[in-house]
């Protein structure tokens, strides 16, 4: 059997900003592990938008792990400023892509397997030639209803229209398509889309979103993350929340919580250009709640504080919304007694986290309780019980390899 994968992606091939970058790299490391020990015949080839070097997110790390792969960096219409974009980039970029993939010669292949990851691809199947032995699957990692506004792109709330048409019309079309899915990263979109999208369930394969067990995580440790890590090693305890400058990250929250818990807090905001409002409003929210702030730190910043502070931390994921936390499982990887994981209650994180088994779910909405309820579970003894079972659910459900092998084999089969 003759297999090839088309595997396109906005982040993580040549750039790496965001979770789906980090994701994207699994996937990237996961299949060809995978494909290489079941001796399956294959070529493997990676499409992205065009990056210029000073592009944002721009990773010549990610470039180099990827190398040895044929990877296609495909005009959007930016001349390679722009990775994201808006939706007129994307259906360029959809449109460039397909173009590329439907030259290839589908007789020298049993099976083809095009993936194409989150918004900028989502309506691209349909751009893609039919062929019954052309599978073709969208995975979305996150949805306009969800979020309503991407801080990434400015003005966005004056495009949601177009950006809700264009994931509409990826989901009409895969209902209505033989050999078209959607891959769901978690329970909660996979139930959302159903929901909201009116996506047909059969049309759903799972490929949920874990963490590669067999090897661990590699942490790129630069001069910068250990000089950041200098400034609050000392601290004997601190809690730590980290994302996207985006408001529904909340990252305000974990100022307040250290304030009122009288432990010093420590937020990692990534911004998306210089002089970003929100990331200017969280420094002064820094100023009144004395914490301390990051902001546009190394990518695995975050990670390599969790893994060399060992003294008691509180790991805080404040999401107004989220459909799946990366960083709880990337947190119970790497296992830490000392360290106790705690969520907003909402969203995605119910299926994450299992409410004083494994970790704790708070309503950020009553700060003072919320405190309470976090000194109540951070001792020791507690966040040893918790990071046991935390290491059970990791293994039972979140694979990573096992889940993508179930979701390559679903189609070979």
């Amino acid at each position: 059997m003759k297999l090839l994968i088309n595997l396109c992606a906005h982040d993580g091939i040549v750039s790496h900003y965001a979770g789906v970058g980090t994701i994207v790299k699994r996937y990237i490391e996961a299949f060809q592990h995978i494909l290489n020990n079941k001796s399956v015949d294959y070529d493997f080839y990676l499409y992205t938008p065009e990056y210029n070097d000073d592009s944002f997110g721009y990773s010549e790390a990610t470039c180099k792990m990827h190398e040895n792969l044929k990877i296609f960096q495909i005009p959007n219409g930016t001349g390679g400023k722009l990775a994201y974009g808006t939706p007129d980039n994307w259906k360029i970029l959809s449109y460039n892509t397909a173009s590329i993939i439907n030259e290839f010669d589908m007789d020298k292949y049993d099976v083809i397997i095009t993936i194409a990851n989150d918004t900028p691809y989502a309506d691209m199947l349909r751009m893609l030639n039919k062929n019954k032995k052309h599978i073709k699957v969208w995975i979305p990692h996150s949805t306009g209803k969800i979020h309503l506004v991407d801080s990434s792109i400015k003005n966005s709330e004056m495009i949601l229209n177009d950006r809700l048409k264009w994931e509409e019309n990826a989901i009409d079309y895969i209902n209505n398509t033989e050999n078209c899915y959607l891959g769901i990263t978690g329970r909660y979109i996979g139930q959302h889309l159903v929901d909201e999208y009116n996506l047909d369930k059969e049309k759903q394969v799972d490929i949920i979103n874990g963490e590669i067990l067999s090897r661990p995580t590699k942490y790129f440790e630069d001069d910068l993350t250990i000089e950041l890590f200098n400034k609050i090693k000392n601290y004997d305890e601190i809690i730590l929340s980290f994302g996207r400058a985006e408001k529904y990250k909340n990252l305000d929250a974990t100022m307040e919580i250290g304030k009122r818990m009288g432990i010093q807090s420590v937020v990692i905001a990534q911004g998306y250009y210089k002089g970003q409002p929100l990331v200017e409003e969280l420094k002064m929210k820094a100023i009144e709640n004395n914490a301390i702030i990051f902001v546009d730190a190394p990518f695995y910043l975050a990670q390599y504080i969790v893994k060399n502070f060992n003294k008691n931390m509180i790991l805080l994921i404040p999401s107004k919304k989220e459909i799946v936390g990366l960083i709880i499982n990337e947190i119970r990887k790497l296992n830490k007694d000392n360290v106790l994981i705690v969520a907003n209650d909402i969203g995605g994180m119910h299926e994450q986290i299992n409410d004083g088994v494994d970790g704790i779910l708070v309503n950020l909405n009553n700060l003072d309780y919320a405190s309470k309820k976090i000194k109540k579970y951070f001792n020791i003894q507690k966040m040893k019980k918790m990071n046991e079972m935390s290491q059970k659910r990791l293994k039972d459900e979140y694979d990573f390899e096992k889940i993508c092998e179930e979701f390559i084999f679903k189609f070979l089969r």
